[in-house]
């Protein structure tokens, strides 16, 4: 069976990611350098998702380059949620509140209901494809997802505890994809994100074992890292060494994965936003480093590039087909 992939790009304006959330923070002019990414995936045949935020929707400088890309059928357009810079602003900005997923259920729903009504405007359609800012699903969001018609989400990130935030544990969940919702039909499409070396049948394990029992967690994480005999990593250029993505890509494919999801911030498409990209050299070797996954999944392992609704297309039909039929 050939290998499946997504790029999902976080549309959002640009805001320091060393401090807390601000609601002045609403600049969107790293959008202007979208066309970079966009040439890239054009390169590849690729389809990205870009998952569209308030500030990028509701400013010309952030949804008329991605208008122009949208027009040609050379992406595909979702929403993702920033909530204190998401209207109606009734709670308080705090670190708590930064995960869309903690608010109160109807005001969760009325920040999504804004947001994909305004995509729509913008962009033709109603989004049906969804992934929480800070990747904040919560008790309702799969009922309010349901509700507002989307079939895909992107928030899950495998094997990460964002609780001590106040935000979802991760920790026990893995990069397959799986149904949820109260008829299972809403699809997860979780961020690529796994672990390399011979530990790694262990590694969730170990990595909560370290985490969670004091001592020198990092330290200890660091030497196995060091060692080669544990490593976790994100399929994504921010961050990770391109040596560390065609590891993660490579184990993960002989371990049976099949559907992969590359992910990345728009604000990286411009020196300076992220830290990640500081420096006209950054960005080429950022660029780089897309290059070279792309050419691992696309030559080497024959992977074909794909969207979340094909995706969730292609599952249902399997699914389908497997059921036994009533006479």
């Amino acid at each position: 069976e050939p290998a499946k992939f997504i790029v999902v790009v976080d549309t959002e304006e640009e805001f320091d990611w060393s401090a807390g959330v601000s609601r002045e923070n609403t600049s969107v002019q790293g959008m202007n350098s979208i066309g970079r990414l966009q040439t890239v995936f054009d390169e590849y045949r690729i389809k990205p998702v870009y998952v569209v935020d308030y500030p990028v929707a509701s400013q010309p400088d952030g949804y008329r380059p991605l208008q122009e890309i949208h027009q040609d059928g050379r992406c595909v357009i979702g929403s993702h949620l920033h909530p204190w810079v998401t209207p109606p602003y009734s709670e308080a900005v705090s670190s708590r509140n930064s995960f869309p997923g903690n608010l109160e259920k109807e005001l969760e729903s009325r920040k999504l209901q804004l947001l994909g009504e305004l995509i729509g405007e913008r962009f033709g359609a109603a989004p049906t494809v969804y992934k929480a800012g800070r990747y904040g699903v919560g008790c309702n969001t799969a009922a309010i997802l349901e509700e507002q018609g989307y079939e895909v989400d992107l928030s899950v990130c495998p094997h990460m505890d964002y609780s001590a935030e106040g935000g979802p544990d991760f920790r026990r969940l893995t990069a397959q994809p799986y149904w949820f919702g109260v008829e299972n039909r809403l699809l997860e499409l979780p961020l690529t994100v796994g672990f390399t070396g011979p530990l790694r049948r262990w590694g969730a394990a170990i990595h909560r074992t370290l985490l969670h029992n004091g001592g020198f967690p990092y330290t200890g994480l660091g030497t196995l890292g060091r060692l080669g005999l544990l490593n976790k990593a994100w399929l994504s250029p921010e961050g990770h060494q391109t040596f560390e993505l065609l590891q993660l890509i490579r184990t993960l494919w002989r371990d049976g994965q099949r559907i992969f999801s590359f992910t990345l911030h728009s604000p990286s498409a411009a020196p300076g936003n992220t830290p990640y990209v500081r420096s006209d050299e950054e960005l080429t070797e950022f660029l780089s480093r897309c290059r070279t996954v792309f050419d691992l999944l696309v030559g080497e392992l024959q992977a074909i590039p794909t969207t979340p609704m094909d995706v969730k297309r292609e599952l249902s039909e399997r699914a389908t087909q497997r059921s036994p039929k009533v006479k």
